[in-house]
């Protein structure tokens, strides 16, 4: 939830600045129409709303729109970068002399601590003002049950002291008894200024959104400025349809009014706001001239546009992990030290040996890994020479800390150490010499992956991945592997094939670089190179931090390159220039893949089905051992993410495509079906989170061959099923409890 509570903050804070600047403006606009400072209010909430904007290297916005990172609840120095250099220093002082230092195994971050607290506050906050809301639009419900109808939509009721306009799709006008019939006329062509106008929508939709900032004063300001607006150019639209001498009379009614109201009304209807101001308005009302409105028109649309616009993040030391530039040294790097494997240096030793000490063995496919590369050498060397001493004084032994034995050795002696490699708080330090010192965690890494990958090429100093990357700010630690591989049709996806899904994918991170595999689609001879880079994956991607570079080469030629992750997902990958596929396509996977697949026949079939047909015809399939016609009732979202999934880092991605539910036989050749059958009882619906999303509670009997991970016997589970397009209709998109 905190991270929601971020994400609002920062939208609060930026919609703030924009706020101030509307006041301002909308006081230029003092003799313009109301309709013009009204339609101004429309950037403020569009900015409290949307956390995407246009960013350009100037905004009249001087706040970044991430003032406060989503990883502060990570970080040992939390800090926020708004872009204005007098408030950052102000807050970040705050914070650093406020909160206790993190301590990495007794206690989490205390910024997550409040930030969570906060969470906790603003949700109640903010159900409170829903349920005020709710109470308000109910009250008021009864008070209008015996409401005459006086004709069309207009009712009269004694029960009320003020006109107002209820409803969302059958909107009614109620009035007080006795209003004449002058005063009648005034007061439903007020209402029918705001229904023409869609204000019956507006307003609520305003408070709502209000209510999801109630922390913020300006935020309320704004809402209580834009109301104003609402009503008084509900007077100037009325105005325009009469006569001057009209005028006195509306105004008149309007002070009529205005003595019998009472208490605040409900937050979905139209009371009365502001009478004074809206009586010398009325009173000095004149049809604005043409230039007048032109001017008006021109600045509303400027500063809409100009409103709109956010500042580029700026790269700040604190900003490791973000991505954009070309230089020798990553700014997005994770990095605690300036040493590199590539870096020269000379060390007197000519062998590493690591071995695994703790028992936690994960990926590593060997407890000791031994090497003499001089480079390698030299860089682990260098590492633990350069290591500083450090005051951390708790136990290390623990479950999230891993320990590895470093011995430095020539044909005379040397030295060993120990490594401790906190996964959890992200810290590494050297035991040596009954002390510790820290060292950064991208050494801890270097030195886990050594132990991961089996066969290791150091020389690759003068390849051109290598120079393609360091271009970039990659630096290439190893090659971990080589291979041949084919490239499928990667410019019209049909059914879901693993290679030409993968490629079709990444091919689009290659394009920010100018690479394109499109004209090699259905070559059969690739040469793909796989590599571990030294740095991590940006920011946006963490807590996944392991990183290789993928080089696609024809003809010797790098036709492709990219970052990926590796094991976990495949949507764990960025392009050389650290972009993600959103931010390099401007398209979600989904929509990618909704203009990029064509569908085939069985697919045209499936895509008139109801989401429960679907789940009807994936557990058929299972049942007959039908892994094509299964496999179409899955999202290919699913898919693709999936071939990634619990590979090791050697592989480019899973050449099979596994199914929920088929629990294949490790090691079998016969089928990859551990599944003898699935009979389907029931499908009932559980849930609806929007129109293109839906969860079904499952009950199924499954029997296996040979039970590993799953059991026999009656099961339920929850099955969420998403409208993939027009086009494919319903598909899974997994199961869970």
């Amino acid at each position: 939830m905190s991270k929601w509570f971020i994400e609002i903050l920062n939208m609060s804070i930026s919609a703030g600045y924009v706020a101030l600047i509307v006041i301002v403006i909308r006081l230029a606009l003092k003799k313009a129409p109301k309709i013009y400072s009204y339609a101004l209010w429309a950037v403020v909430f569009f900015r409290l709303i949307c956390p995407f904007t246009i960013q350009l290297p100037v905004s009249a916005v001087p706040v970044q729109p991430q003032t406060i990172p989503q990883d502060i609840v990570y970080s040992g120095q939390p800090s926020i970068n708004s872009g204005v250099p007098a408030i950052d220093r102000t807050v970040n002082n705050a914070i650093e002399t406020s909160l206790p230092p993190v301590n990495p195994v007794s206690s989490v971050n205390p910024i997550q601590i409040l930030l969570e607290l906060g969470a906790v506050l603003w949700l109640a906050g903010v159900l409170v003002l829903l349920l005020y809301g709710i109470i308000s639009y109910l009250h008021l419900k009864r008070r209008i049950m015996t409401a005459i109808r006086i004709k069309d939509n207009i009712y009269e009721t004694d029960l009320i002291k003020t006109p107002f306009v209820l409803g969302f799709i059958r909107i009614r006008i109620y009035v007080p008894t006795g209003l004449g019939e002058n005063e009648l006329e005034y007061v439903v062509a007020h209402e029918q200024a705001h229904i023409r106008r869609r204000d019956h929508l507006i307003k609520p939709l305003a408070f709502l959104v209000t209510a999801l900032h109630w922390f913020n004063p300006l935020v309320w300001l704004s809402y209580g400025l834009m109301v104003k607006d609402m009503e008084l150019s509900a007077d100037e639209s009325v105005m325009k349809g009469y006569a001057s001498d009209v005028r006195s009379d509306y105004a008149s009614s309007l002070l009529a009014l205005s003595v019998k109201r009472s208490g605040l009304l409900s937050p979905l209807a139209f009371g009365e706001t502001g009478v004074k101001e809206r009586v010398k308005n009325v009173l000095h009302y004149k049809k604005p001239r043409f230039w007048v409105s032109v001017m008006a028109i021109i600045i509303v649309a400027t500063v809409s546009l100009v409103l709109i616009i956010s500042r580029q993040t700026e790269i700040t030391p604190a900003d490791q992990n973000i991505p954009g530039s070309q230089s020798d040294t990553p700014i997005w790097e994770a990095s605690d030290s300036s040493v590199t494997p590539e870096a020269a240096y000379t060390t007197e030793y000519d062998t590493v040996k690591i071995s695994l000490l703790s028992g936690n063995k994960g990926f590593a496919s060997s407890d000791i890994f031994e090497t003499t590369d001089l480079q390698a050498v030299s860089y682990i060397d260098r590492s633990i020479r350069e290591s500083k001493a450090s005051d951390y004084k708790d136990d290390l032994e623990n479950n999230h800390t891993n320990q590895y034995q470093i011995e430095v050795s020539n044909r005379t002696g040397g030295y060993s150490c120990q490594l401790y490699y906190d996964t959890l708080y992200e810290k590494a330090y050297i035991g040596r010499d009954g002390g510790l010192s820290d060292i950064g965690t991208d050494f801890a890494r270097y030195v886990d992956s050594l132990l991961e990958h089996a066969d290791i090429t150091f020389d690759i100093a003068g390849r051109d991945a290598a120079a393609l990357f360091k271009a970039y700010g990659w630096t290439l630690d190893y090659q971990i592997n080589g291979m041949k591989n084919k490239l499928g049709d990667i410019n019209t996806l049909s059914d879901f094939q693993p290679n030409p899904y993968y490629f079709a994918y990444h091919n689009e991170l290659s394009k920010d670089i100018g690479l394109d595999m499109s004209p090699y689609s259905n070559t059969a001879d690739l040469d793909i190179e796989i590599y571990k880079v030294h740095e991590s994956l940006p920011q946006k991607f963490y807590p996944i931090q392991d990183c290789r570079g993928i080089a696609v080469k024809s003809g010797g030629k790098i036709i492709g390159a990219f970052i990926s992750a590796g094991r976990h997902s495949t949507f764990n990958a960025c392009s050389l220039k650290g972009n993600s596929f959103e931010e390099v396509t401007g398209q979600t996977v989904n929509g990618w893949l909704a203009d990029k697949v064509k569908r085939g026949a069985e697919e045209e079939k499936l895509s008139l089905l109801e989401p429960e047909q679907i789940i009807e015809e994936y557990f058929r399939a299972l049942d007959k051992e039908d892994s094509v016609t299964a496999k179409y009732c899955m999202s290919k979202k699913t898919l693709l993410d999936n071939l990634s999934v619990n590979m090791r880092d050697e592989e480019l991605f899973n050449e099979g495509v596994e199914l929920p539910f088929i629990n294949a036989v490790m090691g079998s050749t016969k089928s990859n079906f551990n599944l003898k059958s699935a009979k389907l009882s029931k499908v009932e619906p559980v849930g609806e989170p929007d129109k293109d999303t839906k969860t079904f509670r499952v009950y199924v009997d499954l029997q296996y061959e040979k039970e590993q991970t799953m059991n026999n016997g009656e099961q339920f589970w929850d099955c969420s099923m998403v409208y993939e397009s027009p086009q494919t209709g319903w598909k899974i998109e997994g199961f869970g409890h």
